[in-house]
């Protein structure tokens, strides 16, 4: 594990993960003398991967940033439009709202669990220790995958928004520069790159709230244009949209309503995640016990709630049957999959500002979207180079735990973010984005994500619902409803409900996720080819495929049985940690200040506003 300390509460974390018998031991340094590997690899092991754990530097506003910017990318901005066409502005508020209920559900089931056991790799660590080992490798080998694949689809829409001004680089050319600047900042070390995101979170929130801004004042009238909206659900559901002259919904009423509402949910869920890469920080986390419940608990309500307020204006601003406005699988001036992302054009709030006769902000939005973009693409690699890196310190396999699952120097994990970067290759199908057979294959990539992240945000759901099963048998050891548990731990209100709800949510979203593409392959639906219906089936359930798939050949060759209640018993930490030790974790010599200084201080005061 990536547990990293000499004060007792950590050695006594580190203890307690690897007493588990299914756990693998950490990993040990190569026998230079007898490794049969070639001289390179047994240099590079002597020299650069010389540690085996992670730098705890990250504080607070560190861990939310890198939180917020994996959080926010580009789905509020610009493919929000595809929501509005499907379901109108009422169905996409609808659908925002189920979304964000979501996620609330499985955090509200992580912060808890974090709290009692505050270990590295907690994702990896909650389906492993309380329901399945191999839940617990399923889950960190689909979650690397998302987040790879996130990276790709992130850096291919930045890459497209670059094409906005005509004297910008070719595809190729700024395909390489992100791809750089993606790797330059990941391996700067992880106290100058928390630095960065934190900067990174406050611009992405000083954008949001400007463009919301913007949006209440286009609707009180300012600007020449006239705002042309209407605020009202779809008349039912079809898979390309509405528009102005073609009205006809395939599926009407109600139920027509319902579909469009829950497809556009399914849509939604892409925006919506992120909020967990809170715990991705754990093993680099200065103050994990203190820290880590807390922005679990609060962190993922700043981006739902501006989503929330952003999609309710900018409906309020926007016609949905605007043929400027992207819609799925309708070709206009180029081809169908990537012309709603090619540039800023089709975001609906830059079509609320053209209609209000504002001409110059469209080119600097362009410009904030793909800062947005890079910087989400920024922590997908970082969140799948820990992930990576976890994986690696688990494998039974020594010339993987002896590289992957090691740092340099500086503690950084140069060679799981090297691996982690390789994906980013396939960024450059971006080249031919024009070509139709490429369109596709880069419309999987980004289905790619949010699959798996169902089946990861279930499992999670799942641990937690284990998680209190072994409480109540170990009632005495760690009492839930007592008052000493509320004082050290977090309690979530109205358990099992919220997890029971995930558990439900997550698994249906992911089990009829592709219905559209099987309804368009039945119906024939109009405008909706052959070819576009077989592509979208392989993109909705591919995640989940492959998930089940690792899972039961895991479990058929190693043989893994789900967790007893007596495989929990040293499952929780229920030894009191000082400040000091929760800090002072071995990786670094601070100076306390008193908590009184800490209350009267205005200027710490501005620093706790500003740490979130």
């Amino acid at each position: 594990m990536a547990v990293n300390g000499n004060s007792s509460l950590f050695k006594h974390l580190q203890v307690e993960v690897q007493s588990d018998p299914d756990t693998l031991s950490p990993p040990r340094p190569l026998d230079h003398h007898n490794d049969r590997g070639s001289s390179v690899l047994a240099w590079l092991n002597y020299e650069i991967f010389r540690k085996d754990c992670l730098d705890r530097k990250l504080k607070r506003h560190h861990i939310t940033g890198i939180a917020f910017s994996g959080a926010v990318g580009i789905g509020i901005f610009q493919t929000s439009g595809e929501i509005l066409a499907l379901g109108g502005p009422v169905g996409a508020l609808l659908a925002f709202i189920f979304a964000g209920l979501v996620i609330f559900s499985v955090m509200r089931c992580l912060a808890e669990m974090v709290s009692v056991r505050p270990v590295a790799a907690p994702l990896i660590d909650f389906p492993h220790t309380f329901v399945d080992e191999a839940l617990g490798l399923t889950v960190g080998i689909m979650y690397w995958l998302a987040n790879c694949m996130s990276m790709v689809t992130l850096t291919i829409a930045a890459t497209m928004f670059t094409q906005y001004w005509e004297s910008s680089f070719g595809v190729t050319a700024a395909t390489f520069l992100l791809l750089l600047a993606l790797f330059l900042m990941n391996a700067c070390g992880v106290e100058l790159y928390g630095r960065m995101e934190w900067v990174f979170k406050w611009l992405k929130i000083a954008l949001i709230l400007g463009l919301i801004l913007l949006m209440i004042l286009i609707k009180a009238g300012v600007g020449p244009g006239r705002v042309d909206s209407n605020f009202e659900i779809s008349p039912g559901y079809k898979s390309t949209g509405f528009l102005e002259n073609d009205k006809q919904p395939a599926i009407p009423g109600t139920g027509g309503r319902i579909l469009a509402v829950w497809t556009c949910t399914t849509m939604a869920m892409f925006q919506f995640m992120g909020g967990e890469i809170v715990l991705v920080t754990a093993g680099e986390a200065k103050r994990p016990m203190r820290n880590l419940p807390i922005a679990a608990r609060y962190m993922y309500l700043l981006p739902i709630s501006f989503y929330l307020v952003a999609i309710l204006f900018v409906g309020l601003n926007i016609n949905y049957l605007d043929p400027r406005i992207y819609h799925s699988h309708i070709s206009y001036h180029l081809q169908p999959r990537l012309e709603g992302i090619q540039t800023a054009g089709r975001s609906p709030f830059v079509i609320a500002i053209e209609n209000a006769g504002i001409s110059t902000l469209p080119g600097f939005l362009d410009a904030c979207y793909i800062f947005s973009a890079l910087t989400a693409a920024n922590s997908a690699l970082y969140v799948s180079s820990r992930t990576l890196f976890t994986l690696a310190q688990r494998s039974s396999f020594p010339r993987i735990r002896n590289t992957i699952g090691r740092t340099n120097n500086g503690q950084t994990p140069l060679a799981a973010i090297t691996v982690s970067f390789l994906p980013g290759a396939l960024a450059f199908l971006a080249v031919r984005a024009k070509e139709i057979a490429f369109q596709e294959l880069i419309h999987v990539f980004g289905r790619l994500y949010t699959g798996p992240m169902l089946c990861v945000y279930a499992a999670q759901c799942l641990s937690f619902l284990r998680f209190l099963s072994a409480i109540k048998f170990y009632s005495q050891t760690l009492n839930r409803d007592s008052d000493s548990y509320r004082q050290k731990h977090y309690r979530a209100h109205w358990q099992p409900l919220w997890a029971i709800l995930g558990l439900v949510l997550c698994s249906l979203l992911m089990l009829f996720s592709g219905w559209a593409a099987i309804y368009d392959l039945a119906a024939k639906s109009k405008n909706v080819s052959r070819a576009d219906s077989i592509v979208d089936l392989i993109a909705a359930y591919l995640g989940p495929f492959l998930f089940f798939t690792i899972l039961i050949t895991y479990k058929l060759l190693r043989g893994t049985r789900i967790r007893s209640t007596d495989d929990m018993r040293n499952a929780w930490f229920v030894r009191d940690a000082s400040e000091k030790e929760d800090e002072d974790n071995g990786t670094a010599h601070t100076t306390t200040t008193s908590s009184r200084a800490r209350r009267t201080a205005p200027r710490n005061r501005f620093y706790e506003f500003l740490s979130w």
